[in-house]
């Protein structure tokens, strides 16, 4: 009797010892678990990070971008209006020129006109001299003829001594008479002549410089519009100016950004690969159970079955209320597990909700894109949640404990797949 209650204490010793250990194992399992998906979930939350990071700086560069086609625009603009400004400036610069030659000929010519103008006034001084000359001959022969008495046609014949001498002296006073009054209307002629050539030539010069001050005037005038367009050409070179400016420092800003895109891609791929490698060795430090969910029922698909048992409650479709509490269409899976016991995530994903809803109680609803196509998984009734909204979670992780909140008549999984928004019977992606 001893030996057999020596027996029974040594076997419960056994027991409790290979109890102890493998709840030990249990927990150095779950905190194996746990420490690796923490890992990667904050890999992942370093991956979406970067992704917004990203993001932020692909939106950036296209803002630059945006700002370098806006100044790329008001630069040809502008050098078109330059180029335009430029044209007109040569346009009037040509103008310039040659109304500066117009004036210069104006000039020369009123040179001219002056030139043949004094000499004129010369010639009609040289022929008042000589008129004055004339005059004075004219003085003296009669001086000459009073001092010698009274001078007449009688007095020449009478004091002839011969015939001959009469016709002589008669011709001598015919001669000089005609030689004064030719010489007298040639000097007559002469200063009427200069006269009149003098007046046509003070009116020309006076024509010429009413011409030249109105060539003063327009150019006075040009001289002005250039000033304005050299004016407003150095404003537009000005803005040019300051746009090459603004425009080399956002390309140099966008070479900054490319750098910045550049290295978040490469961290990116880093943690990607990073990402990858923890799932894998979550995956084979599982032991075959991570990742897999539990019971006699087989994935065919994307995803793994949510608890370790594979007792099913309530199938998809119609039904009738349990308790009349629950629904008459069902849109999942009910899944009979244990109070408290693990809820896995079927796929990798993003939580997008982790709360309370009034039919569902606790529940969590994981979004996954797998190969293009946008699923959503859904886990209600949890005891509690162990995510929040934002976490990525890896396929098999903890995520909740079953419950018995919200509508509910008994610790179970409610458990929905939908695809692009649609719920689908969960278990064509099972065999059981």
């Amino acid at each position: 009797m001893r030996k057999s209650k020596g027996s029974v204490r040594i076997i419960a010793i056994v027991l409790a010892v290979l109890m102890v250990i493998g709840f030990v194992a249990m927990i150095v399992t779950g905190l194996g678990e746990a420490a690796e998906a923490q890992s990667l979930a904050d890999v992942r939350r370093q991956i979406d990070e970067a992704n917004r990071n990203l993001s932020d700086l692909q939106t950036q560069s296209s803002d630059i971008e945006e700002q370098l086609d806006v100044i790329r625009g008001t630069l040809a603009t502008l050098r078109q209006e330059r180029g335009n400004y430029d044209a007109e400036l040569d346009i009037l610069q040509e103008q310039l020129e040659l109304l500066r030659q117009q004036i210069q000929l104006k000039e020369e010519e009123i040179e001219i006109y002056q030139a043949l103008i004094l000499e004129k006034e010369n010639r009609v001084i040289l022929a008042g001299e000589r008129e004055e000359e004339q005059v004075e001959l004219y003085r003296e022969r009669v001086r000459a003829m009073e001092e010698r008495g009274s001078l007449n046609y009688i007095q020449v014949v009478l004091s002839a001594r011969s015939f001959s001498d009469l016709l002589m002296r008669i011709q001598d006073v015919s001669d000089i008479m005609d030689h004064d009054q030719r010489l007298a209307d040639e000097l007559a002629r002469l200063r009427e002549e200069t006269e009149l050539y003098q007046q046509e030539l003070e009116e020309e010069r006076v024509v010429l410089e009413a011409l030249l001050e109105e060539l003063e005037v327009a150019r006075a005038e040009m001289q002005v519009e250039e000033a304005r367009l050299e004016r407003i050409i150095a404003d537009i070179q000005a803005r040019i100016d300051a746009g090459i400016i603004e425009e080399q420092e956002l390309d140099e800003e966008m070479e900054r950004m490319g750098n910045q895109i550049a290295a978040q891609m490469a961290a990116l791929g880093t943690l990607t690969a990073e990402e990858e490698r923890l799932i894998e060795e979550a995956r084979q430090n599982s032991g075959g159970t991570f990742g897999t969910g539990g019971g006699a029922i087989t994935p065919r698909g994307p995803f793994i079955w949510p608890s370790a048992t594979s007792r099913i409650t309530s199938p998809f479709g119609p039904r009738r209320s349990p308790g009349g509490i629950g629904s008459t269409n069902h849109r999942g899976v009910d899944i009979g597990a244990p109070m408290g016991s693990n809820i896995y995530a079927s796929a990798d994903g993003i939580v997008t909700i982790s709360g309370w809803g009034r039919g569902f109680g606790n529940y969590i609803v994981i979004r996954h894109n797998i190969n293009g196509t946008t699923y959503s998984t859904l886990y209600a009734h949890n005891s509690s949640n162990s995510v929040r909204v934002g976490d990525a979670v890896i396929q098999g992780q903890v995520i909740g404990l079953v419950g018995s909140t919200g509508n509910s008549t008994g610790p179970h999984i409610h458990f929905e797949i939908h695809r692009n928004g649609v719920h689908v019977d969960p278990m064509i992606y099972f065999v059981r």
